[in-house]
């Protein structure tokens, strides 16, 4: 992996004392963290003036973050009242809350064009089958004094397919895998545990098994539910080694992104509003 030096942009956030906080909770789901995740994703892509992240100690609440004006026009209300949804009383807005949802709610709308994998966002909805280098940025994002600051570093990344050759297989199984539609591979039976990286959080994974059929406790019935299951998570193509082309291009599609937080005018630029440090060069003070 390479990278360019990071660059640090700033957004002026709105008044916290216009907006306001209401947490949704699912009532019933048998798969509650699936259920947050798709709910979420669904909110924050279908209006464009609110703010929502699942909750950080709960798979059955989503935080959303809205002006007041939105609130009381009852558009959210009627959304829970569609997905049986528990809405909870408005809250006043912290910072802390204001930047995880703005976090979230960006990698979401950035998605096809930059995602989710691990740290990194990268480019191209073709991500997973490209086996050689690609363009990625890496985005940390903080508040201070009204201001959200958003530190971006370009880089290239390789995160090339895995294919049954990677497991050391005996040829006969490899010949009986492909002939036999229900075959199963147990990797570890060719000595020691084999391990995985996991979209879109990159957490490691082990592989117990690789079989066509999905497993009958498992919480997709169909590979048509496994797919819309992925397509909901918040996970088009730029030259491979163009890393201030990769940066420009990102920070073009978040600035269509954050041209407003919460239906109120923001604007993304270069200098922060409130005093810093500068260093002077050794050059300079001679």
């Amino acid at each position: 992996m390479s990278g360019l030096q990071k660059s640090i942009f700033f957004l002026g956030l709105p008044d916290l004392k216009k907006l306001r906080c209401v947490s949704l909770s699912l009532q019933e789901s048998e798969e509650p963290r699936s259920s947050q995740i798709k709910t979420c994703r669904q909110l924050v892509l279908l209006y464009s003036d609110i703010l929502a992240s699942p909750a950080l100690d709960s798979f059955t609440d989503i935080t959303v973050v809205m002006a007041i004006q939105f609130f009381q026009k009852g558009i959210l209300q009627a959304f829970a009242q569609r997905h049986n949804l528990q809405l909870g009383s408005p809250q006043c807005v912290f910072p802390g809350i204001l930047q995880c949802c703005v976090s979230y709610s960006l990698i979401c709308r950035l998605t096809p064009s930059w995602n989710k994998a691990g740290l990194h966002l990268v480019t191209g909805k073709d991500f997973l089958t490209e086996r050689g280098r690609q363009n990625a940025v890496s985005l940390e994002l903080s508040t201070s004094e009204g201001q959200l600051c958003l530190s971006v570093e370009a880089n290239t990344v390789r995160l090339p397919p895995i294919a049954l050759e990677d497991f050391a297989l005996a040829p006969l199984v490899l010949k009986r895998f492909c002939s036999d539609p229900n075959s199963v591979i147990n990797p570890s039976s060719s000595g020691g545990n084999i391990w995985c990286h996991v979209l879109p959080s990159m957490k490691k994974g082990q592989i117990i098994s690789i079989s066509r059929q999905l497993p009958k406790d498992g919480p997709f019935k169909t590979y048509r539910d496994l797919q819309n299951h992925w397509n909901h998570l918040p996970l088009q193509i730029l030259p491979r080694v163009d890393l201030q082309g990769a940066l420009c291009c990102f920070l073009s599609d978040t600035q269509k992104q954050l041209q407003s937080v919460c239906g109120l005018p923001a604007t993304l630029t270069r200098k922060p509003c409130y005093s810093t440090v500068s260093l002077s060069t050794a050059s300079t003070l001679q």
